[in-house]
């Protein structure tokens, strides 16, 4: 769901002390995971790799919406019909999401998935749903349809035509697993990017920032902005790689919750976080929020950044931590 509009341009393959950078990709969730960790061996690099590859299999047996035998499917099928016992690590990303809606005044919602279900089936025909159908699956959507039984670990879902859909912050609590797995392992600098979610662990050495360029939406490697990192989560939302055309008119991927139309005040979001599910999470919301969004979520919190770039891809503003450059 998010775009690659970042540029690493500080990454050096030399040797830092008993360090050197070591590179490896996989695909996994429906995007490519790349990692670039400066590891004092290859071997410790690969073994760490394996268990990134094997903890986001995990993620998605947990919350796929793609497959028929993950967690996220039981629970949808059984919307409305009886609550559904859960492992740990499901029920907290289900208590994190709703926090997050609480946070983002539900323009962030993982209750959206009927929206999704409407939009991708008429779209793909060329055309868009009908007001009443649009309705219809708004009646299916909205946070505090979600039940959370804390001590039999159980989720029940009011209403049979709920589903719940991650892929507004699946791929960034990705990340951040995958970083705990590097850190556990001794290794504290590198990136980890997983389909435009990116988190930046310490610089190599003798460096004390990541400097990152965000790309002109549309422009191929036009550097619009720059932004320095270091133990920060980054993501991208917009509009101008994933979208669907009609009557000439250009309708994002990323839907509003609370309108069930798609968001389109903003051609692109850049979102500076603690962690890369934060980040993730933000950039859904900003994007179905616009300027308004941005500046409301970092006057609420000073430790979020946004680079907003409106709909000519020329004008880009900036609030909170993020410093325009």
């Amino acid at each position: 769901m998010r775009l690659l509009a970042l540029l690493v341009l500080l990454l050096c393959s030399c040797s830092h002390g008993a360090e050197n950078l070591y590179q490896r990709s996989f695909y996994s969730m429906g995007s490519t995971v790349e990692l670039k960790l400066y590891s004092p061996s290859e071997e410790l690099f690969h073994r760490v790799v394996d268990a990134c590859v094997e903890r986001t299999k995990e993620i998605d047996r947990l919350f796929s919406n793609y497959r028929d035998d993950s967690v996220l499917a039981e629970v949808n099928r059984n919307s409305g019909v009886r609550p559904v016992s859960v492992p740990r690590e499901f029920l907290h990303l289900v208590r994190t999401s709703i926090r997050y809606s609480e946070l983002t005044d539900g323009a962030f919602d993982i209750t959206i998935g009927s929206l999704f279900e409407l939009w991708r089936g008429e779209t793909a025909s060329g055309r868009l749903p009908e007001e009443s159908r649009i309705r219809d699956a708004l009646g299916c959507t909205g946070f505090r349809k979600i039940k959370i039984d804390e001590a039999k670990s159980q989720v029940f879902l009011e209403g049979d035509c709920v589903r719940l859909d991650f892929g507004a912050i699946g791929k960034g609590y990705a990340v951040d697993e995958m970083v705990k797995i590097a850190k556990r392992n001794g290794i504290t600098r590198g990136l980890v990017n997983f389909g435009g979610n990116i988190y930046a662990m310490d610089p190599p050495a003798g460096k004390k920032l990541w400097d990152v360029g965000v790309r002109k939406p549309g422009s191929g490697n036009e550097i619009i902005s720059k932004i320095d990192l270091v133990n920060k989560g980054v993501a991208t939302s917009g509009d101008y790689e994933r979208y669907f055309e009609h009557g000439g008119k250009r309708y994002s991927h990323i839907i509003d919750p609370r309108t069930g139309w798609p968001a389109e005040d903003v051609t692109s979001v850049v979102v500076v976080s603690r962690s890369a599910t934060e980040a993730d999470v933000f950039s859904t919301a900003v994007s179905v929020f616009g300027l308004r969004g941005a500046r409301m979520f970092a006057q609420r919190d000073k430790s979020l950044g946004f680079l907003v770039i409106e709909k000519n891809g020329e004008k880009k503003s900036c609030f909170g931590s993020y410093v325009c450059r």
